[in-house]
Order: structure tokens, then sequence, then C-alpha cells
């Protein structure tokens, strides 16, 4: 499969997503791609919340953010839910803080994996421009979310050398307008420079 195609269906993953093609199409050891992809993310995700257990808390915190059916007790329990649901047609997820994506690109392998934040609330998305850095992952949000948690984040995307958006399974001008389609509006965080 090719990194664009990663897709992760029902599944609230998009932080391992945007990850997981920054480092395949980066070469680091951690961007394997397998046939599909379930086999692509379900052991990626199940180590990293084994081997981050002391994560734990913050993801399920910012998981609850998008709903009841994401409040969890536990990351086993949100593993144990994926497990076997290679159709990834469940409604299931780990909403990834940016400390948390910065950890996963650095298990794969990336050196610059820290994010930043953009706080104030006048940082705009206009999806009909480049965004600012190629070769970047970045944290998206709408203005108009209330919740404004975590900075407003809500999204995460990787964006290729090329300048092309890569998100739910599209690339380029079918990424932008999903992102559209979505009211994505606002820019929260992001990742340049990957290396």
């Amino acid at each position: 499969m090719k990194s664009e195609e990663l897709n992760q269906n029902n599944w609230g993953v998009c932080g391992f997503v945007a990850a997981v093609q920054a480092a395949n199409l980066n070469h680091k050891p951690g961007g394997n791609l397998a046939a599909d992809t379930y086999g692509t993310l379900f052991p990626l995700i199940e180590n990293f919340c084994r081997n981050h257990a002391d994560r734990s808390a913050e993801l399920l915190d910012f998981s609850k953010v998008f709903g009841a059916v994401f409040a969890y007790k536990s990351l086993k329990e949100v593993t144990d839910k994926m497990r076997g649901n290679h159709a990834m047609d469940e409604q299931v997820g780990i909403a990834m803080t940016a400390a948390a994506v910065s950890l996963l690109c650095k298990d794969l392998g990336f050196l610059n994996y820290d994010f930043h934040a953009t706080t104030a609330t006048t940082n705009a998305l206009n999806l009909d421009k480049p965004l600012p850095y190629k070769n970047a992952i970045y944290g998206l949000g709408k203005r108009d979310n209330q919740g404004n948690y975590r900075y407003g984040l809500l999204h995460w995307v990787y964006v290729d050398a090329n300048g092309d958006v890569l998100t739910w399974g599209k690339k380029g001008a079918d990424a932008v307008r999903a992102l559209k389609d979505n009211g994505y509006d606002k820019l929260t965080h992001y990742l340049p420079g990957l290396s």
C-alpha cells in the first residue's frame, strides 16, 4: 500500500496516521507499511499504548473530549476494541495530544519531534493557500469550536515534501476538499523540518 492510502475509517487515530505517513515518506525505520491500514496501524498503536502507559491519563482525558463513545477506562480497553476489527469500522479511537505525537515521532525515528503550539485565537487556516511548511505534521481545529481544549486540536494531518496534504486516504486537492467539508479552519500545532 502507498502512504497516502492510510485511512483510519471510523477509528479516531489520525495522530498515528500522520506520524506513520511522515515516517514512511522520510524513510524512517518505524514507517514500514503493511498490506493494509489495519496491519500497519494496529501493532503500532498497541505497542505505543503498552510502551507509554505513563501517558494513559493524558490520552484518555483528551479522548473524552470527542464524546461519550470515546470515554474509556484504560488504553487496553481501546486496543481490545480495535483488535480483530480489520475493516476499522467500529467507532473507537485514541485522541493524541501534541506531546504524544511528538513521542510517537521519536519512536518512529525522527530527530526533530517537538511541536509548536499556536495559541492565538486568530490563527486562521486558509486551505485555499498551501500550508506554510512542507514535510510537516499539523494539528488542525475549528475556530468556532467552543471547547477549545488543547488549543482546539481536533485532527492531525501530514503535508509531504511536495506540499500535498494527506488525510483520510486522500492526497492533495481531494484531502483539502475533505478538510474544508469538515469545517477545519484553524491551525493549532505544527512540526516542521522533520528529520
